[in-house]
């Protein structure tokens, strides 16, 4: 069977969306299928293209038993409303064009955002008489609207329109949660369109990445101390800021040190509202690769996720099960009725509190760095609690429902 797997994110990005959208068309390739992958070229998340990309329109190439067609990508120098438009529109187009460089495929998955993918998948489905899967990651135009990055008018009102539409004309939804799969029926597309596909993976491989010792190494000074970090993209709807009066409001403690890891979007005013406000018990640093990611997840005590309030409830972001699987306690500011927060609070991974809930952070942070707090217990909750999200399991399933979806 012929698959074209299509996202804007692809390797070597390898955070967020980029985890999956590599990963799903090598599991595919490893399963003896034939398989296309439509993306852009590297660029998340600092927002920079390699060298070698600049200026180049389309490149074909091989990864692990994929053949990879690439196509021109607008990345703005900073980031806003407008220009993360036109970069979203500049994969669209180069996007079609490599659909028709890749040729007819039995099967198209679209992985969105962004959500005007899924017309080229659209289009390519009539033309080719495929059958199409739409696989959301994230709801891009309801984020953008709860955030005020976008106000409603008649133009987002017919994207939300276009965005059911291309739901309900393609053969298969796959939502990557429950919550998600609420949504989509929600907008008028049959239940039994729908399959819900948690994100996965590779349990044994995760648990055994990192050295510890290597990451706090560079902060000697650091060594002793109670270390919890945030690492991540550093963009509005995560509002990291809350992370910086916790450590103002938990200063005291000088056994605590914060980390804050990762670029983004809002980076330069988080840097400067440290600054500005003398907090010494946090330390910003740049994007970690893979390798370094795990060193760092390592040295760790507890591992900070935060989402700013009202930015929507079914919210699972890709870098939990790597914190699950090295068996990290996480720390949770988020809704308390986010799908997230009722995850972690159920199944004993971590603490929570509300969104904006400073104290209750602060009486977590209390709670967990005090002696006999029994983070090993948590940390084996953890493990325990990831098995469900086994890659084998998850993408095998995934398969035969496109393999009965597509005939084959």
């Amino acid at each position: 069977m012929k698959i074209l797997v299509s996202s804007i994110n692809f390797y070597p990005d390898h955070s967020g969306i980029a985890l999956y959208s590599t990963d799903l068309p090598v599991f595919f390739a490893e399963k003896g299928q034939q398989v296309s992958m439509v993306t852009g070229f590297s660029y998340y998340p600092r927002w920079v293209k390699r060298k070698e990309d600049k200026g180049v329109l389309f490149r074909t190439e091989e990864y692990r038993g994929v053949k990879v067609y690439r196509g021109y990508l607008y990345v703005p120098r900073k980031l806003t409303t407008l220009k993360r438009l036109l970069h979203d529109l500049s994969f669209i187009v180069s996007a079609l064009c490599n659909f028709f460089r890749a040729g007819r495929h039995d099967v198209i998955v679209v992985l969105t955002p962004p959500l005007l993918l899924g017309l080229v998948g659209l289009l390519l489905k009539r033309l080719w008489r495929a059958k199409l899967v739409v696989h959301i990651q994230d709801f891009q135009l309801e984020a953008a609207l709860s955030l005020g990055m976008l106000k409603e008018n008649i133009l987002i009102r017919l994207l939300a329109k276009l965005d059911s539409y291309i739901y309900r004309k393609c053969d298969l939804v796959v939502p990557i949660t429950q919550g998600m799969k609420e949504v989509v029926v929600a907008k008028g597309v049959d239940e039994k369109k729908t399959f819900v596909v948690y994100n996965w993976i590779d349990i044994n491989e995760a648990a055994q990445k990192g050295q510890k010792g290597l990451f706090i190494s560079s902060y000697p000074k650091l060594l002793d101390k109670f270390i919890i970090a945030y690492a991540g993209n550093l963009g509005v709807k995560q509002g990291v800021d809350i992370i910086l009066y916790l450590a103002e409001k938990t200063r005291h403690n000088t056994d605590i040190h914060y980390f804050i890891i990762g670029e983004g979007a809002d980076k330069e005013r988080l840097m400067n509202i440290a600054s500005h406000k003398n907090i010494s018990n946090i330390t910003f640093h740049p994007f970690l690769n893979q390798e370094q990611y795990y060193n760092m997840l390592r040295d760790i005590h507890v591992s900070v996720i935060t989402q700013k309030s009202k930015t929507g409830n079914v919210f699972f972001p890709s870098k939990i099960l790597g914190i699950l699987a090295q068996s990290k306690p996480i720390l949770l500011s988020a809704d308390l009725d986010s799908e997230l927060a009722k995850f972690i609070s159920e199944n004993g991974c971590g603490l929570v509190a509300a969104a904006g809930d400073i104290e209750g952070l602060a009486r977590h942070v209390k709670y967990l760095s005090r002696p006999g707090a029994e983070l090993s217990k948590i940390g084996k909750q953890c493990f325990s609690v990831v098995q469900q999200f086994e890659r084998e399991k998850i993408l095998s399933a995934y398969l035969l429902k496109i393999i009965d979806l597509s005939g084959n």
